[in-house]
């Protein structure tokens, strides 16, 4: 995954999009409640002036300066300022790293086998999935996360670390990252 930009002017977040229909790009401000649209379900509807229609745009690929791809772990986390609902009050937890309430597909593979979750939140350091199937604290798992328009899906090992009853009969769990 290359790295994806975006910056804030005030309540406004300025992102590269993409087209992906016919890969076109463009620079474009997304209020905070667009920018959060998009970065839950990596797409969002736009004018295509080549297209010349309303098609789905997802974020660009941009390189970074040394022409490295950056973690989405990372990107996600100093990007979680313009995914919090303006007056949130500040989390009080033990937690090194703020999580950012955010629902992204991933897919986690452990000692029976893989499924496809939606994230609960994600850190830097962590994420929270729910789930039918059981984990076990202290079990490995990984994890693999694929933005539409990446050239290659992330894949990290996890460790369970944490176990709680969730809602419609799933497991909450909370997984630190490892690598």
């Amino acid at each position: 995954m290359k790295r994806v930009t975006g910056k804030q002017r005030d309540s406004a977040v300025t992102v590269e999009l993409e087209c992906m229909t016919c890969q076109a790009r463009k620079s474009v401000e997304l209020s905070q409640e667009k920018f959060k649209e998009l970065s839950e379900s990596w797409k969002i509807r736009q004018a295509c002036e080549v297209c010349r229609e309303s098609r789905d745009w997802t974020f660009a690929q941009a390189a970074d300066e040394t022409g490295e791809e950056e973690d989405f772990w990372e990107w996600i986390a100093t990007t979680g300022e313009y995914l919090e609902p303006q007056g949130a009050p500040p989390q009080n937890e033990r937690r090194r790293e703020r999580r950012i309430d955010v629902h992204v597909p991933l897919h986690i593979s452990g000692a029976d086998g893989g499924e496809k979750v939606t994230s609960e939140n994600i850190s830097k350091s962590g994420f929270a999935f729910s789930s039918l199937r059981v984990y076990e604290v202290g079990q490995t798992i990984r994890v693999t996360v694929q933005m539409p328009g990446a050239l290659d899906p992330m894949t990290k090992t996890a460790t369970i670390v944490r176990v709680a009853a969730g809602a419609d009969g799933k497991t909450l769990f909370g997984a630190r990252l490892e690598s």
